[in-house]
């Protein structure tokens, strides 16, 4: 399971930096289109591509601060997702109290087990159990031990309870308020929160604001990265793409979602509809080309890019710069750590894992992007509503 999700983040690293896609390698030794054994299109980049004045683009980003605002909203989501339901003062239970309850059933004939819970939060008349089951907790004073006797629907989700007749031990442990109770914030509730990593709202405060100058230094980043990315493709044009690179890109493209809607058990029709919105066969078809044409196009600059000014040969050194910002992107301090935490031996290992052509044109692709934002003249403006808009906007594309 953790493997997969490994392939996931780094398709999101990928294509958040103009991912490399399978189907195609550009070659600086082929002077033409062709095939290589694997039926991969081989190519070079630069045979389709004019590069205009790419280094130095002159842009201009936003530069995000830390601010008051994003430490309160930053606190605040966190108390409000430890809020509570304090107990109140009442002792019996009615129609429309919210309880605390504890529960463990069995079926009366076989005395298998059903389902145990403690503390379970139940609000007393919204159906939330079956039969009468809520009803016949009305009336039940805090502390006492009821039994309550249900029958399963016949039409139950579960085949095995169908109709089945069942007991339910059940003690109320308080009856709740029906509002909720933000925590203070405290010395305890920082202590308790974290389970004694830090123990004072001071110690805290300096760790929120690491945090949000964190994020403000990764949004300032990229948006200072889209904004050169921006620049340089608009300096540069793709006069063509290389004979059947296009087709062979949306056959592997819509092969990938054929397979996915029948491992799904839906009709293609359904499938897209439901994933895409699109109504038809035809408009998938049109709306795939549009996409391919320009990821393809964009695609070509960067390994011309790369191509002309030697970026494409890997280093020891690339390939463990990008390592580690992999690991930091997936939330580890090194890429010993990530790479521990997901049990591969040593960078090699996660490399043969990937597949070394996909992990290369990943190394070289953000080797391109950072020596160009390096290279950038920038301009940097201050953060405003709008451009947090905008980049909330290009965070979702």
């Amino acid at each position: 399971m953790k493997k997969k999700i490994v392939l996931g983040v780094l398709g999101v690293m990928v294509v958040g930096l103009l991912a490399a896609c399978g189907g195609a390698t550009s070659s600086g030794d082929a002077t033409a289109e062709s095939a290589d054994a694997s039926g991969d299109i081989v190519y070079d980049a630069l045979d389709y591509v004019e590069l205009g004045d790419y280094l130095g683009v002159e842009v201009t980003s936003v530069k995000y601060e830390a601010t008051q605002d994003d430490y309160d909203e930053y606190l605040s989501g966190i108390l409000e997702g430890e809020a509570y339901h304090a107990e109140s003062d009442k002792t019996v239970v009615e129609d429309g109290d919210l309880i605390s309850l504890d529960y463990s059933g069995v079926q009366t004939e076989s005395g298998e087990e059903i389902d145990s819970s403690e503390d379970y939060e139940l609000e007393i008349g919204s159906d939330t159990f079956i039969d009468d089951f809520e009803d016949q907790l009305i009336g039940t004073t805090v502390g006492e031990e009821v039994v309550v006797e249900v029958t399963f629907p016949d039409d139950y989700s579960s085949e095995d309870l169908q109709g089945v007749d069942a007991t339910f031990t059940c003690t109320v442990n308080a009856i709740l308020e029906a509002d909720e109770t933000v925590p203070e914030y405290t010395d305890d509730f920082v202590n308790e929160y974290t389970e004694g990593e830090y123990t004072t709202t001071a110690d805290y405060d300096e760790y929120i604001w690491s945090e949000i100058t964190a994020t403000a230094e990764s949004d300032t980043e990229s948006a200072l990265q889209s904004a050169v990315q921006e620049a340089v493709y608009a300096c540069c044009t793709c006069t063509s793409l290389p004979d059947g690179l296009l087709d062979q890109q949306f056959a592997e493209y819509k092969e990938s979602d054929q397979a996915s809607a029948e491992s799904y058990g839906y009709e293609f029709e359904d499938y897209i509809l439901n994933y895409y919105g699109y109504a038809s066969e035809e408009e998938y078809d049109e709306a795939l080309t549009e996409y391919l044409e320009g990821y393809l196009e964009q695609k070509l600059i960067q390994e011309a890019i790369a191509e002309k000014e030697g970026w494409d040969e890997i280093t020891e050194e690339d390939t463990n710069a990008f390592l580690e910002e992999y690991a930091v992107y997936y939330g580890y301090e090194t890429a010993e750590d990530f790479l521990t935490a997901y049990g591969f031996e040593d960078s090699a290992s996660f490399i043969e894992y990937v597949g070394e052509e996909d992990f290369n044109a990943a190394v070289v692709q953000l080797k391109v992007w950072d020596k160009l934002t390096e290279a950038a003249n920038v301009t940097y403006t201050e953060e405003t509503e709008e451009t947090d808009e905008e980049l909330e906007v290009e965070t979702e594309e």
